[in-house]
């Protein structure tokens, strides 16, 4: 039973049906014990009345017993029957007090015996008279029949009737719901930008009507993002594929080493681009392995400074490496790449004659930094963005395809680090790496 207004409903008849049941037990017994004293108040009455008839004579106790038409009496003295009614046979039981018993006629019944003393206008010695009354049952389980064939009607009745009310309420309230899952089914990749209303649901459905609705604008952010990533590695592997294939035709018939050189740049480049990308991929898949291993900072920084410090010389760039010499312990090759990547950019954003900086900060396991040109304020939320370009005041001198400092950010999210860059006062743009142990 999968659907929630079935549930609903059962929940809530078995619980009417318990409380209904629970109710008719009480009120079948309460019943039930009514009859019966009823019953027993009745027979005491008439034993009594008919005692209030004997009179002890000089011949003995003489009493008058009447055809009783669902009953029977007898009366003993000095265990003798002395009186009994018209129109039965048999004896019974000699006894005082309430009893259950079976009527001479084979029947179930009820007796009451009393003792007493006849009345004796002689005042002699009173004489011990036990009269026994006993009346037939039927009429207490009829009785006791009907109510509990009106008790399972009634009931009947009011499940069929709660059951039916509570499928139509539930029918009601669950309404919204249904219209939610009919909203949520017309959405598709196409129409992320659909919102859900949240005016007029009810309280329970407000917030995760809200959640969902967060839940469809990180979606169609991601999607869009998604989006333009694909279109801008499509750009960036386009352009240096078209170069590739330029130079390609051109030295098909004369070939020289400058285009071989150029070629071999252009191919360096565009697998650096999907090395990065598939490094990305496996990052945002939760597929990239951390190694721990001791790591001498200066050494690496050192290492990772090598493939840029031509591009720097041609720019006139100081480099300032003031690292101390410390050992920390995390993955090597990520290390590296986050470094490398910081100076990469440093060293392809910073202008002529400008310097770069790396040190270590209280409190942060390394700092890059550089002279500038600054990046705006408003700028500066979107650097670690994939694809993003700054504008052109703080423009590269090299070919950059846009992913290098997300990257660098995913590696260091993934080495349990923290990335991130400012720019200061005098416009120099600072990068910081922290971890909880520095």
């Amino acid at each position: 039973m999968n659907s929630l207004r079935a549930r609903l409903t059962v929940a809530l008849v078995g619980v009417v049906a318990g409380v209904l049941v629970a109710l008719a037990l009480a009120l079948y017994v309460g019943v039930q014990d009514a009859a019966w004293q009823q019953k027993d108040h009745g027979l005491q009455a008439r034993a009594h009345a008919l005692a209030a008839g004997a009179e002890n004579e000089d011949e003995g106790v003489e009493i008058e017993l009447p055809a009783l038409p669902d009953g029977f009496a007898e009366v003993w003295v000095a265990d003798k029957v002395i009186s009994r009614s018209a129109g039965w046979n048999g004896d019974l039981p000699a006894r005082a007090g309430r009893f259950d018993l079976t009527l001479p006629d084979g029947r179930p019944g009820r007796a009451f015996g009393l003792h007493f003393a006849p009345r004796d206008e002689q005042h002699r010695p009173p004489v011990d008279t036990l009269i026994v009354l006993a009346e037939g049952t039927d009429d207490i389980a009829a009785t006791v029949a009907t109510v509990r064939t009106r008790f399972l009607l009634l009931g009947g009745i009011a499940l069929l009737l709660v059951g039916g009310v509570t499928a139509w309420l539930l029918a009601r309230g669950l309404a919204p719901l249904a219209a939610l899952r009919r909203d949520l089914a017309n959405i598709d990749a196409g129409r992320l930008a659909t919102r859900l209303p949240v005016d007029g649901q009810p309280s329970e459905l407000a917030a995760p009507v809200r959640t969902l609705n967060d839940l469809l604008a990180r979606l169609e952010s991601a999607f869009s993002r998604e989006r333009e990533f694909t279109s801008d590695v499509s750009h960036e592997l386009r352009t240096p594929l078209a170069g590739l294939r330029t130079l390609l035709e051109v030295s098909r018939k004369a070939p020289t080493p400058t285009d071989i050189e150029q070629a071999l740049a252009i191919t360096l480049q565009m697998c650096a681009l999907v090395e990065n990308l598939l490094m990305l991929a496996r990052v945002d898949a939760g597929q990239l392995a951390v190694a721990k291993e001791p790591v001498a900072l200066r050494t690496l920084v050192e290492e990772c400074w090598r493939p840029h410090a031509e591009v720097a010389a041609k720019k006139q760039v100081a480099l300032r490496n003031e690292l101390p010499d410390v050992t920390v312990t995390t993955d090597r090759e990520k290390l590296r790449v986050v470094v490398g990547n910081l100076l990469s950019n440093a060293a392809e954003y910073t202008e002529a004659g400008g310097w770069i900086a790396i040190s270590k900060p209280a409190g942060a396991l390394i700092e890059v930094a550089d002279s500038g040109p600054p990046i705006p304020p408003d700028a500066l939320p979107k650097i670690f963005e994939r694809m993003w370009r700054a504008d052109t005041a703080r423009s590269a001198t090299g070919v950059h395809c846009g992913i290098g400092l997300s990257l660098a950010r995913s590696l260091a999210d993934a080495l349990g680090m923290q990335l991130v860059a400012a720019t200061h006062a005098d416009g120099s743009v600072h990068f910081v790496v922290s971890t909880a142990s520095t």
